[in-house]
C-alpha cells in the first residue's frame, strides 16, 4: 500500500518541480539588461507604416527630438507582459511628459489599435512592424523591450522585460540625468 502511494506521489512531485523551474526561468528573464550592438549607434534607416493610419509613413525622423531623449518601446497586443507595463508607460507619458514611440511587433493592426483604444496610448507615434523586419534589424529578442535614445536617435541603452518603477530608477534615470 505504501509503495502504491509513493508511486502516485513521485510523478506529482516531478511535475511540480518542473512547473516551479519553468516559472523561475520565465520570471528570471522578465527583467534583464541585454547588451545591444546598437548602443552608441543610430537606429537603422527605416520607412514603415504608422499603426494609427495605413496612409501615414514613419521614418527615422520620428526618433529624433528637441527633448533630451526618446524611449522606443517594443510591444504587441498578444503580449501579456506588455499589457502589464502599460499603466507605467501611461504615467511616464502623461505625468512625467516622457516622449515614447511605440514599435508594434508582429501584430494584427486591428488588435493593436483595439488595445490602445481600450487602455489609452502612451505613444507620440506607433511604428507598425507586422512582419518584424525592423525589430529584427534592431535586435529585438522578445517583447517588451525598451530602448533609450538620445535626441539624435542614437541608442544609449536597451532593456528587456516590463518597464516598471524599479527598472526606471535603477537603469533609465541615471542615464537620463547624464543627458540633462
Amino acid at each position: 500500500m505504501k509503495e502504491h502511494k509513493l508511486m502516485l506521489i513521485i510523478p506529482s512531485l516531478i511535475g511540480l518541480l518542473f512547473v516551479a523551474s519553468m516559472m523561475f526561468a520565465l520570471t528570471a528573464q522578465e527583467r534583464q539588461v541585454t547588451p545591444s550592438v546598437l548602443v552608441g549607434k543610430a537606429m537603422p534607416e527605416f520607412k514603415v507604416r504608422s499603426l494609427e493610419s495605413k496612409a501615414d509613413w514613419l521614418d527615422n525622423t520620428i526618433l529624433k527630438t528637441d527633448k533630451s531623449f526618446t524611449l522606443l518601446n517594443v510591444w504587441a497586443s498578444w503580449c501579456a507582459v506588455c499589457q502589464s507595463e502599460h499603466d507605467f508607460l501611461m504615467n511616464l507619458a502623461s505625468k512625467d511628459n516622457i516622449r515614447i514611440v511605440g514599435l508594434n511587433y508582429r501584430d494584427d493592426r486591428d488588435a493593436a489599435n483595439h488595445v490602445l483604444t481600450m487602455l489609452g496610448s502612451p505613444y507620440v507615434a506607433t511604428i507598425f512592424d507586422p512582419q518584424g523586419h525592423l525589430a529584427l534589424d534592431i535586435g529585438v529578442i522578445s517583447t517588451p523591450e525598451t530602448y533609450l535614445l538620445d535626441k539624435q536617435g542614437i541608442v544609449l541603452f536597451r532593456y528587456s522585460g516590463a518597464l516598471d518603477e524599479a527598472a526606471w530608477q535603477d537603469y533609465f534615470k541615471p542615464l537620463i540625468v547624464d543627458l540633462n
